[in-house]
């Protein structure tokens, strides 16, 4: 649902329209709760949206604190993926485009663009001898379709205007904490988890302990406490939330 669809949500709404449906509201954030009990790939991420888009929206209240439970667990599990050396899965949700469309000079009809594949290697047959950066340069023009999910998860919620600026700092600070850490442990050039831990065990206190304060180690305390609040609201519409800006409702 597009942030501008609740552009003048009031109290009086939510109050007209409690005769809804609670229950799929519930048992969708209940979903949300064993998704956080599991490993929530992106693919899972998006048929969460999925799930979500398909609801009937009758509080907005609701539905922008189950958005931001999916960006938490988005967030939580870029953060893992960040702390066991898993770069590649952890720049999916973090920065890497879910979808880009390469069109090519004299071509209605882009390409999509292999998302863990060079465009030098993909348009190789075509580049052939001549230099890679000039061709692509010269022929195509890339075009982002669609974000990857933590930076279309942070516009979401920025320009839906319902969510208080110090959860919106948090949430962009927390990406850029992600973003440190795979930088950080990037520079040691390991291959994986397993060959961290090994490294990690023969480093200095000093370096270690260095180590252990770049890692995330993000928890879902934020996550966790908007189910509640989403509960409450599903089941008494005048309830509130600390990470929704109250002078909407007032």
């Amino acid at each position: 649902m597009p942030a501008a669809a609740f552009p003048s949500a009031c109290k009086a709404d939510v109050i007209t329209h409690a005769a809804w449906m609670p229950h799929a509201w519930l048992a969708f954030n209940r979903q949300l709760n064993q998704d956080a009990t599991a490993l929530p790939n992106e693919a899972i991420i998006e048929k969460r949206l999925a799930d979500l888009e398909r609801l009937t929206v009758s509080d907005p209240r609701i539905y922008w604190l189950s958005l931001a439970r999916i960006a938490e667990l988005t967030l939580k599990q870029a953060a893992d993926y960040a702390d066991h050396c898993e770069f590649q899965a952890a720049g999916d949700l973090l920065v890497n485009p879910r979808r880009i469309d390469i069109y090519r000079h004299g071509q209605l009809a882009p390409v999509a663009k292999g998302r863990h594949q060079a465009l030098s290697d993909q348009f190789a047959s075509a580049i052939g001898n001549e230099d890679p950066v000039a061709w692509l340069s010269r022929e195509t023009l890339p075009h982002i379709r669609r974000q990857a999910l933590l930076p279309y998860f942070e516009g979401q919620l920025k320009d839906s205007g319902m969510l208080i600026a110090g959860y919106l700092a948090s949430f962009s600070s927390r990406m850029r904490r992600v973003a440190s850490t795979i930088a950080f442990l990037g520079s040691w050039q390991v291959g994986d988890s397993v060959e961290f831990t090994q490294r990690l065990a023969t480093a200095s206190p000093a370096d270690r302990q260095a180590i252990k304060e770049a890692l995330c180690r993000f928890d879902l305390d934020v996550f966790d406490a908007m189910g509640r609040d989403a509960a409450h609201l599903i089941i008494n519409p005048h309830a509130s939330s600390d990470f929704l800006k109250d002078a909407l409702f007032a």
